[in-house]
């Protein structure tokens, strides 16, 4: 069975086990990838019962938005979870139902629970509106920071907290703060200034009648100074509220970093934005340090952010304004201004990001090569892979990077791919006709072709699927195919007895290989090295391997240390099932599990008659392996490969729990 129909198949199955509609409800490219990194991280194999149980929590967590923070939680379900509890970089939308003290104390509370969105506040319809109405309903306390507590008692907020206010928030903690009755535990969301209060505005056109009659305009001319209108917020007048205030437009939100900060290494993000009330409108930039970082996840662009008592910094006329977010500084956004045509993203359409770029990581469906175009990102693809280029550096100012060229093809089309820094030096390693996963691609182009795009950096992932040993090791995730019938390209699996093995070693080996069965490497990509003095030499060496200078040329590194270069076998072998006996290419892990020794015991045996037996005993043993067919670029001849193997009476057997 093909990698794909195995995707396909427990795609159903997990659909089935989480009641969804329809398989369409889970991504495929989750699914897979899901898949790829349980089965890599389990060689010995993994039964589908188990893979299937894995992939069910998984998918429960990503539901609860565990694992992706892909939208704001709107429901303090969640913080009851007995097992999965949300991590404190999970956004909630909130809404606060009461208030009241601590009975003898000064301590305030807020009852709050899960805000429905905008759009579902006014009464929702169909079943996501129901779901969301109905996890409104469950309530927690949450302790009020002290920052806050001037908001409750000044006139100038008079009411604030009673219209069904609503709030984002994040680096939210549950703990008990006793006193229950009977000894039970109360519940209660500690303290937190990671918040921003949301404002409505009468003028927004998706805002429900319900909601019309408590919009904020009082108080965005009390402590702002401003009104909306024609599409964008205008100067009101001199606020009334004596502090220092900021209201902007967010433009960009950097990546978090850190940077030396009075002599301590902290972190640090920033946002920009444009004061588009004054006349001409200013540039801000917001500057976040240490634990205030945090609040940034709470924002996008487009989003517009109001700062009370921000420490502002002195300038210039017409020079962009400085903030910091400080020891005071009360934050509030309004973020459901939207045109009412405007589409939401789902797993049946493209979302599109700030930046344009169609964003792909909750498409329903497999991508093929055929169908990406330019300016897509979060692309999962499936591909055997075609060549793999020597490394072709990058240099500009900023310094020299690793760059390797990758040609895939995925039966629908055939794509170029650059792989930067140590993504490409792992594809350095891979071989043509492998059937790979590449997760987290993006695409651009370059004189009129569209060209994939892959770093550690922008998250991208690589499975070789061909050289799992978990896939020939679970007899639920493949089927076997017939040596006889193998097609010209493929991927699949077979139970082969070995016939022989022989060495085909063709290139510089050490000098106590007596039979041309090694081959010495570079340990980062796994091509050939050279020696430096003599870049023809193919044999055997003269001496010890740490009396030479060796290159990589597939890397462009002209002297390579000695511990960078490691002997790899290189062997092939004549498999048959019966139905046919092939002569087949063996990789060189592949080739340590037929023979059963690494290739530095074989140089360890002092004879060539004891090495030779080391190639001779898996004559008659039964295994199973991942073979690949494929055919070299330009050439025409089919060429057969071992990627995987493992022994067929370990086929099946019980794999170490998850």
């Amino acid at each position: 069975m093909e990698f794909d129909e195995t995707v396909a198949a427990l795609r159903t199955e997990l659909a089935a086990c989480t009641r969804a509609s329809s398989a369409d409800d889970i991504p495929w490219n989750w699914v897979a990838t899901a898949m790829a990194r349980l089965l890599s991280e389990h060689g010995s194999g993994v039964s589908r019962t188990v893979l299937l149980s894995e992939l069910e929590i998984q998918w429960y967590q990503l539901s609860m938005g565990e694992v992706l923070q892909i939208e704001t939680l709107r429901t303090v379900a969640p913080f009851f979870n007995r097992s999965v509890k949300p991590p404190p970089a999970t956004v909630f939308g909130l809404r606060i139902d009461g208030m009241q003290t601590i009975s003898g104390t000064g301590i305030w509370l807020w009852r709050v629970s899960g805000a429905p969105e905008p759009l579902d506040a006014g009464g929702t319809k169909g079943s996501e509106g129901f779901r969301r109405k109905q996890s409104a309903d469950m309530q927690v306390d949450a302790f009020v920071h002290q920052r806050y507590y001037p908001m409750i008692e000044a006139n100038e907020f008079g009411g604030f907290f009673g219209r069904m206010r609503t709030l984002l928030a994040t680096n939210l903690w549950m703990a008990d703060r006793g006193g229950g009755a009977g000894g039970q535990p109360v519940h209660t969301l500690l303290p937190t200034t990671m918040l921003a209060f949301e404002l409505r505005i009468r003028d927004d056109p998706n805002l429900p009648e319900s909601l019309r009659a408590h919009t904020d305009e009082p108080l965005l001319h009390n402590v702002f100074g401003v009104r909306y209108a024609g599409g964008r917020f205008v100067r009101s007048g001199d606020p009334v509220f004596n502090a220092d205030q900021l209201w902007c437009k967010v433009e960009f939100i950097s990546e978090p970093e850190t940077k030396w900060r009075n002599q301590q290494l902290v972190s640090y993000r920033f946002i920009e934005g444009v004061l588009e009330h004054e006349d001409p409108p200013a540039m801000v930039t917001i500057n976040l340090w240490g634990e205030d970082v945090a609040i940034a996840r709470l924002f996008k662009s487009g989003y517009y952010i109001g700062l009370l008592c921000p420490v502002v910094k002195p300038r210039t006329p017409g020079a962009t304004v400085v903030a910091e977010y400080g020891d005071l500084t009360i934050t509030f956004v309004t973020c459901s201004i939207r045109r009412q045509s405007e589409p939401a993203a789902s797993q049946f359409s493209i979302a599109q990001n700030e930046s344009g770029f169609l964003d792909y990581r909750r498409y329903a469906h497999r991508v093929q090569l055929c169908q990406c175009r330019k300016d897509m990102i979060n692309l999962t693809l499936v591909a055997r892979i075609v060549a793999v280029s020597d490394n072709l550096p990058y240099t500009d100012s900023d310094g020299t990077l690793d760059r390797y060229a990758v040609r895939i093809d995925d039966g629908s089309a055939v794509c170029d791919m650059t792989l930067w820094g140590e993504l490409g030096r792992q594809a350095a390693g891979m071989l043509p006709g492998q059937l790979v996963l590449l997760f987290s691609l993006d695409t651009s182009e370059e004189n009129g072709d569209v060209v994939l795009n892959g770093s550690v950096e922008t998250g991208t992932q690589i499975y070789n699927i061909s050289e799992m040993t978990s896939i020939p090791m679970s007899s639920a995730l493949r089927s076997y195919s017939f040596l006889a019938a193998l097609p010209p390209a493929a991927n699949r699996y077979a139970r082969v007895c070995i016939v022989a093995v022989e060495p085909v070693g063709e290139h510089i080996r050490d000098v106590r290989d007596r039979l041309a069965a090694t081959a010495l490497v570079h340990t980062a990509c796994r091509r050939n090295v050279l020696r430096r003095d003599r870049p023809q030499f193919n044999g055997i060496l003269e001496g010890p391997t740490d009396g030479f200078d060796f290159s990589c040329p597939s890397c462009s590194i002209d002297s390579l240390p000695n511990e960078d270069v490691t002997p790899v076998f290189a062997i092939r072998a004549r498999i048959d099932d019966g139905t046919a006996s092939l002569v087949v290419q063996v990789t060189p892990a592949a080739a340590a599990d037929i023979l059963r020794v690494s290739p530095s015991q074989l140089l360890e045996l002092p004879d060539r008659r004891e090495q030779q037996g080391v190639l001779t005993r898996p004559r008659g043993r039964e295994v199973v392996v991942s073979i690949t067919t494929f055919s070299e670029p330009l050439s025409i001849e089919r060429e057969v490969r071992i990627d995987a193997v493992c022994e067929s009476g370990d086929v099946g057997m019980p794999s170490a729990s998850i």
